[in-house]
């Protein structure tokens, strides 16, 4: 009993460190699975490619439940269509950059909700088509917005540093191109894992 007991204070005091307060801030090194699509206005044939994300992610708190988000994430985006036998696969690469809200709750704040305006700027564009790799840089748009809303779930390592395990989603408001005569934007679902370290 006793021991039970102490493993719950120390839980209590891990969870009470853990928390971030008002003028706290904090770097996140994260690395990602990407599945990435293209909405459109038409139905289309495509299907998800599958990718990854890289990036660094800082927040400044406000408060114990609330932070702003931002960073730096390399992000993999695009499609994939099969067409009478052949594979085509778009690989859109962006520098994207989040301007996030982020709500922490739970008794501990160890859950926490980001939400607000992604800025995505185009790194590369090519295409596998059957006859080989094609650069479509020229005829993808060098900019994208969209919105972002992700939740995630913290575990405490030690009261500076946290492990990370996030879900993320984004739909993009611009046209990946203006060279067809229907609408397609990015659509991403992204699995992130990462440490968070507070300065």
């Amino acid at each position: 009993m006793k021991n039970v007991f102490l493993v719950g204070l120390l839980l209590s005091v891990s969870l009470v460190m853990g928390q971030s307060d008002k003028g706290d801030f904090t770097l996140a090194p994260q690395v990602g699975l990407n599945l990435s699509n293209y909405s459109s206005s038409e139905n289309l044939s495509n299907k998800i490619r599958v990718a990854f994300n890289a990036g660094v992610i800082g927040e400044y708190y406000f408060s114990n439940r609330w932070s702003l988000r931002t960073g730096l994430v390399y992000d993999s985006k695009g499609t994939r269509i099969e067409e009478a036998g052949e594979e085509f696969i778009d690989k859109l690469n962006y520098i994207s950059l989040p301007l996030h809200a982020n709500w922490h709750f739970g008794s501990g704040r160890n859950w926490f909700l980001n939400f607000g305006p992604t800025l995505n700027f185009l790194s590369s564009a090519k295409a596998d088509i059957p006859e080989g790799e094609i650069d479509i840089k020229d005829t993808t748009n060098s900019f994208d917005i969209g919105l972002g809303l992700g939740i995630g779930y913290k575990f405490n390592l030690d009261e500076n540093t946290e492990f990370f395990l996030q879900y993320q989603g984004y739909n993009g408001f611009v046209n990946v191109t203006d060279d067809l005569p229907i609408d397609l934007k990015n659509a991403t679902s992204a699995f992130n894992i990462g440490v968070i370290f507070k300065l």
